[in-house]
């Protein structure tokens, strides 16, 4: 169907504008009027194939957090306080700086204006709107709480950007330190190593280890680089591809959670993600077999994912949520489990679970904050190895030359 540009006046005399898909002009105005608007003007816009083409490549294209935390934060008090849901959209598509997400709310728009409901319109989006969140919409919907469920949703959307700013924030300068030594290194074995290896060489004395190391390494990388490369690039292809297979991501999913320090951190922040979502979708009503399947879809850690859809599978069979939780507690901590337990038992599991989850946000915090006195110590270790390595490969020969003038 063509796409159509139209201009009309609302009840209170205020003339809008928008597009929408219809048969013709006629069907436009039709629909205008079903709406409650009077049409001043329809024109065709472009073609159905035109849009369609848009809305596929839309699918492929990123919205940062912060603008999608801003737009969700926004659309909730606008419709809290009374304006409809397609005025309300107008408003933030006029403001939305953002490219992306301007046309996506400008699809959004359209495909709500042609008669398709909020939800299944924002599911059309899934790199934007998430499996959790469309279905949190669509109760919304369906139970005329959309403001406040949006206004939920926002605070997810909060509480995950800010767990990835402080992560980042605490890892920013262990990660200049890295590739600071990883320059450092590279600089010294190409530059510096070649001036004293013909010196060494010259001698003849018999060359320490740590030389003979330096020595290889940067003739390796010399003369063998176009070599090097590409094995380095396949070996991360073929990394890449062993991780992307369901076994494989679930070793290296086991891996990540075994790791020392960031291990934990990852726990703590993924069931907090799990625990404050499944939160949230009771409180809007969804049902618990339905949301810990929605959830078990969108928890990225494939051993949690497991766990979750094994909870399902026990609760469908008539037990408690806390009692498959404790075949799992070397990654569920018992304190959660209990608390589960009597949030369950006291008819308020919602309430009980965003308690878990602000306990295993507190923890997090606790961990982000002291995330670099924590990675110091290795960091130092790993200078200290470093910095012996090029010094005993450069100056112990260099003492044994000193010798041997001497003599």
């Amino acid at each position: 169907m063509p796409l159509y540009s139209y201009k009309a006046k609302d009840k209170s005399g205020t003339t809008v504008g928008g597009s929408m898909e219809a048969q013709d002009s006629n069907a436009v105005a039709g629909r205008l009027v079903d709406l409650g608007f009077i049409p001043i003007s329809i024109s065709e816009k472009s073609s159905a194939a035109s849009l369609k083409l848009d809305n596929y490549l839309l699918k492929f294209q990123k919205v940062k957090t912060e603008d999608l935390l801003v737009f969700v934060r926004q659309l909730s008090s606008i419709l809290e306080a009374g304006v409809p849901l397609l005025e309300s959209l107008d408003a933030l598509h006029e403001q939305m700086v953002a490219p992306y997400l301007k046309t996506v709310i400008a699809s959004i728009k359209r495909d709500i204006q042609g008669g398709t409901s909020f939800s299944e319109a924002l599911s059309k989006f899934p790199k934007v709107f998430s499996l959790p969140f469309v279905a949190m919409i669509r109760v919304g919907e369906k139970a005329g709480i959309l403001g406040d469920v949006l206004d939920r949703l926002a605070g997810l959307l909060e509480r995950d950007y800010d767990n990835v700013q402080k992560i980042k924030s605490a890892t920013r300068y262990p990660t200049l330190v890295a590739v600071t030594l990883i320059v450092a290194f590279l600089f010294v074995i190409t530059f510096v190593v070649p001036k004293f290896s013909s010196v060494f060489a010259s001698s003849g004395a018999e060359l320490p280890m740590p030389t003979r190391i330096l020595i290889g390494t940067n003739y390796v990388i010399r003369q063998y680089f176009y070599i090097v490369i590409p094995v380095l690039f396949a070996l991360v292809y073929l990394f890449k591809m062993l991780i992307s297979t369901p076994s494989g991501k679930l070793w290296w999913d086991g891996v990540l959670l075994k790791l020392p320090v960031f291990g934990q951190l990852n726990r703590k922040l993924t069931l907090s993600r799990f625990t404050r979502m499944l939160s949230s979708m009771l409180k809007a009503g969804v049902p618990i077999l339905d949301a810990l399947l929605i959830i078990k879809d969108t928890i990225d850690n494939r051993v949690v994912s497991d766990i979750i859809g094994y909870m399902r599978e026990e609760v469908a069979k008539g037990r408690t949520l806390a009692d498959p939780m404790r075949e799992h507690n070397k990654i569920i901590p018992p304190l959660a489990i209990q608390m589960v337990s009597i949030g369950e038992k006291s008819g308020n599991l919602e309430g009980m679970l965003s308690k878990v989850a602000d306990y295993f946000d507190r923890d997090a915090d606790y961990m982000i904050k002291n995330l670099t006195p924590l990675i110091e110590p290795l960091m130092i270790a790993v200078l200290a190895v470093f910095v012996t390595i090029l010094a005993l490969g450069i100056f112990l020969p260099m003492w044994d030359l000193i010798k041997v003038y001497q003599q």
